[in-house]
């Protein structure tokens, strides 16, 4: 594939996930090989409601061809629901006006530049891996600069495989959206872009260099996340993908901690209706402290990993 028809593609892609808010997490493309055996753990909890089950299944945003098809307890799951939740409206993530809309978003004002908005280590380390990757840096200038280490994520990811139009998000808004599911998005994507266009100077600087701290290794990181994932390796997930957590607490709180509690009575209010639901968000937004496994079950509810 040809460089500009590469960039189109990832553009798209870059689009399309945009509102996963995934900048920061290492490592969210598919490892090859097959899934544990039947009888073991998946990352996916049933929570027991008033007259119905609701379940959470940590999504992975990108994948392989080759991780499909997924378990049969995962698929079951899904097929068991008539309510369908997401992070966000993915169908107005890839409406053309939509994409359009958000690049314009994401771009510099006029006149600025991506290095006047960067210190001159954090953006000789940005440049650096840019041209290792084969583009110029032209090709960046225009974001800003979380977006700009998203796009330069996005193809070192796409050079091992990894594709959004993979993701379990996608493969699942796609079988709900055919299937008639009831689907609810549980933020807008102008909400979402927000989050990434909101951060102050110093926020984006220590946001960019906390990813390129990862992206030389990022081939490990990635098969280790969704090994951890395939298995579901909770303990291991809460390590890989709530790193931030301590290297930058509050980008962290603002990209996962609020954002995970502010979906909880969106769930609770499915925990008392009378249909199943099935709420399809990043993994680490489910596990480890503050994730809605926890807030879930300190508010007495039975809940089990299957």
């Amino acid at each position: 594939m040809s460089y500009p028809a590469r960039m189109r593609k990832l553009k798209a892609g870059f689009c399309a996930i945009l509102g996963l808010v995934i900048s920061f997490i290492p490592g969210l493309a598919g490892a090859q090989g097959n899934f544990q055996q039947p009888g073991a753990l998946h990352s996916l909890w049933k929570v027991q409601g008033t007259s119905n089950v609701v379940y959470l299944l940590g999504s992975i945003h990108l994948l392989k061809a080759t991780d499909y098809p997924l378990p049969a307890v995962i698929e079951s799951a899904f097929s068991n629901s008539q309510v369908a939740v997401f992070e966000t409206d993915i169908d107005k993530l890839e409406d053309p006006d939509g994409q359009a809309a958000m690049l314009s978003k994401i771009s510099l004002p006029e006149g600025q530049t991506l290095q006047q908005n960067m210190s001159p280590k954090v953006y000789q380390s940005l440049t650096k891996h840019v041209a290792e990757v084969g583009m110029p840096v032209q090709a960046v200038e225009q974001f800003r600069p979380a977006a700009a280490v998203m796009t330069l994520e996005m193809m070192e990811l796409a050079s091992l495989g990894a594709d959004p139009e993979y993701g379990v998000d996608k493969h699942f808004f796609k079988l709900a959206h055919d299937g008639g599911k009831r689907i609810v998005p549980l933020e807008t994507p102008d909400f979402q872009l927000s989050l990434l266009v909101g951060f102050s100077k110093a926020e984006e600087d220590l946001l960019v260099e906390k990813s390129l701290e990862e992206i030389d290794d990022e081939k490990r990181l990635y098969n280790e996340m969704v090994a951890a994932w395939k298995t579901g390796n909770a303990i291991s997930l809460e390590k890989m993908l709530n790193k931030m957590r301590t290297d930058a607490p509050s980008i962290f709180k603002k990209l996962v901690t609020d954002r995970t509690a502010s979906w909880i009575p969106e769930i609770e209010k499915l925990l008392q209706g009378s249909q199943n639901a099935i709420i399809i968000v990043g993994a680490g937004h489910i596990v480890g402290q503050d994730g809605a496994i926890d807030l879930l079950r300190k508010k007495g509810l039975k809940i089990t990993q299957l």
